[in-house]
């Protein structure tokens, strides 16, 4: 056994880059070359897990450490907290304070993300009056709220920091909006992506008097607002003259799908292109009959492809709300209009058969990234893998299928249906694309060399 002292500088850089950056602190760093190697990738991206919340005390956090190691704080660019450790009942004290140092003094703090399910509004306020008053120091370049619960007392520090240009708001409070509609006018010349979603006392008025005050923005995305419909969206856009490159936005299940192309904007820069779709229900199905027993979903991807069809796409993400299949006229209509363009691929509960994975890869020149459920066509992979050496440029094939567990399988009959890849499976894949480097199945993440690395989502 070789101590790690001894091993070579690049060595070490290549144990570093085959580990996750979070599984980084579980590591004990022994040696000096190895804490040199990791330090940079390990504080670029400060965490604060619910794991970490949950052994606050007992192991070292990274927030704490910053605390103590001034000179690492100028590896932190992100920030992100996902849970606050507590003690009786309130945010631990030496938890605060090392997170406020860190927004105090990191001199490189580029993105701030806050998710705790709606609790701690109080530190929220205080980081945000903090981040606003780093006058002297870079400014913030994107900010994601999740479920912030501001008060109308504290909502106004949002516009006061200053202009960002990434702003996202998951199940935002209705003082957040409000001030969201008064900071576009500060954010105009830079604001250049914005996501709301799960907003639902969002109105198209509201929305309009955002976006107009966002000439430069790229990328839009309003998901789960139910007072958004598609159509209101769409005349938002041809008001605002917004000239987007991605857009992501929803369908409710009482869309009509005969307006969606009659109203879908003109946007000769939009390359990426994410719908939520919320399937209609579906009669119930003529066994006798060979039919797709989901036509009214097959007509509204009809309806969709209508609708996309004169946009050059080079990305193309469905995310379901239920499983539904995708008939093979309607998929082979997808690639002939699409497919000399579409470098990434994702389908999310949108099941189509070995064969049409095969059509896939050999029918899409370009495509680097698919993201398709293979759990039903393990059976018929050997399609799949004699169809892998057309896909000339696929780097990454992501397994969509809903993760397998015990009490799934108790649950549900379905769930034994869909079966996760083998390490074989995934080694012959590997094998047979040509820059295939990474096959993703069931949160595990098989790279060119055969083992298991950790997925992160």
């Amino acid at each position: 056994m070789a101590r790690l002292d001894s091993l070579p500088f690049d060595l070490l850089h290549l144990i570093v880059a085959l580990v996750g950056p979070h599984d980084l602190y579980a590591i004990a760093l022994v040696c000096h070359s190895l804490n040199a190697a990791a330090t940079p990738l390990l504080y670029t991206q400060i965490r604060c897990s619910h794991l970490l919340a949950k052994e606050w005390g007992k192991i070292v956090s990274p927030v704490e450490l910053l605390g103590a190691r001034p000179d690492l704080l100028a590896h932190v660019k992100v920030l992100d907290v996902r849970a606050v450790p507590l003690h009786k009942g309130a945010p631990n004290t030496q938890f605060t304070h090392a997170c406020l140092h860190v927004v105090r003094a990191a001199p490189a703090l580029a993105a701030f993300a806050w998710a705790t399910a709606g609790q701690h509004s109080a530190l929220l306020a205080t980081i945000l009056r903090h981040l606003a008053d780093r006058a002297a120091r870079p400014r913030l370049v994107r900010l994601a709220l999740t479920d912030d619960s501001l008060p109308s007392a504290d909502a106004p520090l949002l516009p006061r920091l200053g202009p960002v240009e990434s702003v996202a708001l998951h199940k935002p409070s209705s003082a957040a909006m409000s001030a969201l509609a008064q900071w576009t006018c500060d954010l105009s010349p830079h604001l250049a992506s914005l996501s709301l979603s799960a907003n639902y006392g969002l109105d198209p008025p509201l929305l309009g008097r955002i976006l107009a005050n966002t000439p430069n923005l790229k990328s839009l995305s309003i998901t789960n607002c139910l007072r958004i419909t598609p159509e209101a969206l769409f005349s938002i856009i041809n008001a605002a003259s917004l000239q987007l490159e991605s857009l992501a936005f929803t369908i409710l299940r009482d869309t009509d799908g005969d307006t969606l192309a009659a109203t879908f904007p003109s946007l000769p820069t939009l390359r990426h292109i994410t719908l939520s779709i919320d399937p209609p229900d579906e009669p119930i199905p003529d066994r006798k009959s060979s039919a797709p027993t989901d036509p009214l979903s097959q007509r509204l991807f009809r309806h969709i492809w209508t609708t996309i069809d004169s946009v050059n796409l080079y990305s193309l993400t469905l995310r379901l709300a239920s499983p539904r299949t995708l008939a093979p006229k309607l998929l082979s209509a997808l690639i002939t209009t699409h497919g000399d363009t579409l470098r990434r691929l994702n389908l999310f509960r949108l099941q189509i058969p070995a064969t049409g994975v095969a059509y896939i890869l050999r029918r899409i020149p370009n495509l680097e990234q698919l993201s398709v459920e293979l759990g039903g066509t393990l059976d018929d992979l050997d399609l799949i893998i004699e169809a892998m050496p057309s896909a000339q440029h696929l780097v990454t094939l992501i397994d969509t299928s809903p993760t397998i567990s015990p009490s799934s399988v108790r649950r549900s009959s379905n769930a034994i249906r869909s079966r996760a890849l083998t390490r074989v499976q995934a080694t012959q894949l590997l094998q047979a694309g040509p820059a295939l480097t990474n096959v993703v199945s069931q949160q595990r993440n098989w790279v060119v060399s055969g083992q298991i690395v950790p997925w992160a989502n």
